[in-house]
C-alpha cells in the first residue's frame, strides 16, 4: 500500500511526530509505505492516483485545494490532533471564524473518513458531516517507561511542557509556593526548553534536549499537568499527561476538556477543582506514598491497555486500510 501523507509541517513537529513519524518503522513493517510531504508545499496533484491512500493532516486547505485533492486521491483521510479550525493563540474575527468553518465542513464532507484523537474533536468532525474513528495519541512504552522503584532521592515534584505553556504553571504559582513552605525537602523540576523565571520558588530546570523526556519524567514522583479551561485546550489530547501516565507517575490535574478520557479522578489522578485546590491535592499526595503507588500503578496500566503505540496502531493500520468499521453519526461513541 502506498500512502501520502500531507503533513501538518516537517519532521520535528509535535503533530507530525507523534501521528505520523513514531509510526514509521511498523507502518513499512505492515506493507505501507509513507510519502511525506508538508501540506502547504504540495503541488503535484497529477501524481495523486498513484497512491492507495491520500491522508491530510489538520492543515485547513481552502475548498479549491480540498476538491482537487478528492478529485485526484482515490481514497481521501483526515486527521486531527486539536481543534486547529479555532486558531490558537488568535482573536477570531467574524470573517476568521467564517472561513475556517466553511474549510473543515469542506474537509469533512469529502473525506472518506476522519481521524480523531479524542472525542471532543471527534464530537467538531462529526457537527462538520465527517465519518469518524478515534485513534488516540500514543507513546512507545519501551522508550516511556516506569520510573525505577526504591531510588533514593527527595521526593520529586515535575512539570514538562513546551516554552509557550509555561503560562499554565505560572498561574498557580501561588499555591505552589504554599506547598513548598509547608513541605520544604520536596524537590521541584520544570523541563523545558526555557528555565522561567519564577520569583520566590525554588526548582531545578531541566532544559529539554531530543531524547531526554523519557528519563527526565521517569525521575518525577508526581506530575503537574495546569491546564486552563479554554475552547482550544479541551480539545488537546495532553500529550505531557500520556508521559506521566506512561512512567507510573501520580497526576494532579485540572479535568478540562479531554483530559477526562484519559485521566480518572482518584483512580489515576487527583482532579483540582472546587475544593480540591492545588494545595490540599499535592499536600495529600506528598504525605501519602501507598496513594502515590497506586495512583501510579493505575496510570501505567490504562497506557498499556490503550495508548501504547502498538495498541493504538492497530487502529490507526485499520483506518487506513479501510477496514475500520466507521459510520456518520454517533457509531464512534461506541468505540
Amino acid at each position: 500500500m502506498n500512502l501520502l501523507v500531507l503533513t501538518f509541517g516537517d519532521e520535528n513537529t509535535p503533530s507530525t511526530r507523534f501521528r505520523i513519524v513514531q509510526y514509521r518503522e511498523m507502518l513499512e513493517m505492515a506493507g505501507i509505505h509513507c510519502t511525506l510531504v508538508p501540506a502547504r508545499e504540495f503541488r503535484d496533484f497529477a501524481s495523486l492516483g498513484g497512491y492507495d491512500t491520500v491522508l491530510l493532516q489538520k492543515t485547513l486547505l481552502n475548498s479549491g485545494t480540498v476538491r482537487r485533492l478528492r478529485n485526484g486521491a482515490r481514497r481521501l483521510i483526515y486527521d486531527a490532533d486539536d481543534l486547529i479550525w479555532l486558531a490558537p493563540g488568535k482573536v477570531h474575527s467574524f470573517v476568521s471564524r467564517f472561513r475556517n468553518g466553511r474549510r473543515l465542513k469542506a474537509i469533512a464532507r469529502c473525506a472518506d473518513l476522519c481521524l480523531a484523537a479524542n472525542r471532543v474533536i471527534a464530537d467538531d468532525l462529526q457537527q462538520a458531516g465527517g465519518s469518524i474513528a478515534l485513534v488516540p495519541m500514543a507513546l512507545d512504552g519501551r522508550v516511556w517507561r516506569l520510573r525505577p522503584d526504591g531510588r533514593e532521592a527527595p521526593l520529586t515534584i515535575g512539570w514538562s511542557g513546551a516554552p509557550k505553556n509555561l503560562v499554565f504553571l505560572r498561574a498557580i504559582l501561588p499555591q505552589l509556593r504554599e506547598v513548598q513552605t509547608r513541605f520544604p525537602d520536596v524537590r521541584w523540576v520544570i523541563h523545558s526548553g526555557e528555565n522561567p523565571d519564577f520569583p520566590g520558588f525554588r526548582f531545578e530546570h531541566v532544559p529539554f534536549v531530543p531524547g531526554n523526556e523519557p528519563a527526565t519524567v521517569a525521575g518525577f514522583d508526581i506530575g503537574l499537568l495546569p491546564l486552563p479551561d479554554d475552547p482550544f485546550v479541551c480539545g488537546k489530547s495532553p500529550i505531557k499527561g500520556l508521559q506521566y501516565s506512561a512512567c507510573g507517575l501520580a497526576v494532579v490535574a485540572d479535568p478540562v476538556g479531554a483530559t477526562r478520557e484519559l485521566l480518572s479522578d482518584g483512580f489515576n489522578s487527583l482532579w483540582v477543582g472546587g475544593e480540591q485546590t492545588w494545595v490540599t491535592a499535592l499536600s495529600g499526595l506528598i504525605g501519602d506514598a501507598p496513594l502515590r503507588r497506586q495512583l501510579g500503578t493505575n496510570a501505567r496500566a490504562i497506557f498499556e491497555q490503550q495508548h501504547d503505540l502498538p495498541v493504538v496502531f492497530a487502529r490507526l493500520r485499520a483506518a487506513l486500510s479501510g477496514e475500520t468499521n466507521h459510520e456518520r453519526g454517533e457509531a464512534w461513541r461506541q468505540q
